[in-house]
């Protein structure tokens, strides 16, 4: 007789196999259903997938013999279930270095929750495990598609802000071919932490003649964020062109707002600092 929890989990009824992964972790032979929890990491709906992931874990605290399903599935032959996989197992210890392949696989995953959690691990791996870095900046730079270079260069603005390697890389995606890769990178550009000068001279040369709007509205924010922090990061004509920018009357009003407000974020740290 096949049990009641492997028939759930069979079911055509996306319900039934939520309501079976959920079962199963608490079932006293939890352990025998792991290889088809593990299955059920790849199911088209999130809602059972994600109960497969937290079944397994749940399993896996309390009886530690989910690893090698988990192993297989982190090799196998579906995306999403080697994402899953990956996933299931950073909640279950810290991700190293096998994890990698699936994550950076999944930054260019065409959904955009999958996408983000795997930057959001690479940068848990990354504060432990010092391959992640240059592997994060080779991404940014040369990744096969703009997903990848984009999502990169998010998680280097969180795993490396301090690091000049992390400026120039993001330097280098400023120029990407991809719009949306320029944007990430203006918008990381802004967290950085004493940036180099080029950084602020990039800034400034695409606020004054980006063809992009918002690549110029979000110069004009990383310009205001950095010089906030640090006067020194931003070139002497920065506040010039903000200045402009913010008086042109037939510029793009959501970028006079842009540069508005830099220069208020810029007003605000010179009288913290003590400047007039």
């Amino acid at each position: 007789m096949t049990h009641p929890v492997l028939l759930g989990l069979a079911s055509a009824d996306p319900n039934e196999r939520r309501a079976a992964c959920i079962a199963a972790a608490s079932d006293p032979a939890a352990t025998l259903f792991t290889e088809a929890l593990c299955a059920a990491l790849g199911d088209p709906v999130k809602a059972v997938s994600r109960a497969a992931s937290d079944a397994l874990v749940e399993i896996g605290r309390k009886h530690g013999d989910v690893d090698p399903g988990l192993r297989a599935a982190l090799h196998g032959n579906e995306p999403a279930r080697r994402f899953a996989a990956a996933f299931t197992l950073a909640r279950i210890a810290p991700p190293g270095p096998r994890l990698l392949p699936a994550l950076v696989e999944a930054l260019g995953s065409p959904d955009g929750d999958v996408r983000w959690a795997a930057a959001r691990l690479l940068v848990d791996a990354g504060r432990v495990h010092g391959e992640v870095f240059p592997l994060l900046t080779g991404l940014a730079r040369t990744g096969e598609s703009p997903l990848v270079r984009r999502m990169a260069t998010f998680a280097l603005r969180e795993l490396a802000p301090e690091r000049p390697e992390a400026a120039d890389a993001l330097l280098e995606a400023a120029r990407d071919r991809d719009v949306h890769v320029r944007r990430a990178a203006l918008t990381a550009m802004a967290a950085l932490w004493s940036p180099p000068a080029r950084v602020g001279g990039q800034l400034v040369r695409v606020l004054a003649s980006d063809a992009d709007a918002a690549s110029r509205r979000l110069a004009a924010l990383a310009l205001g964020e950095l010089g906030a922090r640090d006067p020194r990061c931003i070139p002497p004509d920065a506040r010039d062109q903000l200045e402009a920018a913010a008086a042109a009357k037939n510029a793009d009003a959501d970028l006079r707002r842009a540069a508005e407000r830099a220069l208020a974020r810029l007003a605000a740290g010179d009288r913290g600092a003590g400047r007039t």
